[in-house]
């Protein structure tokens, strides 16, 4: 066994280069335009609400029947996994 003492800067430094390598390899980055929209399926779609969300109550919802991020036309009373609630003040 070595007698080298690893100080904390150095062990600090190691643990972060080493997560940051791991969330580098598990978690994919996709870069995409800020029109891009995914399809309803992806997003697991569904034309009813689910425990009390609907798309009317979602930043991404555009009145009258348009997603910021669905493709196709959505129901104001429908659901999707990228809800967003609208913050009221």
């Amino acid at each position: 066994m070595s007698d080298k003492k690893v100080t904390r800067r150095a062990f600090v430094q190691g643990v972060a280069l080493s997560g940051a390598a791991l969330a580098a390899g598990i978690i994919p980055i996709k870069v995409v335009g800020a029109d891009a929209k995914v399809d309803k399926e992806t997003m697991k779609y569904q034309d009813s609400p689910k425990d009390g969300q609907q798309c009317d109550q979602c930043v991404y919802f555009k009145a009258p029947s348009e997603c910021g991020i669905v493709k196709g036309d959505v129901k104001a009373t429908g659901w999707c996994i990228g809800f967003n609630p609208i913050k009221k003040p």
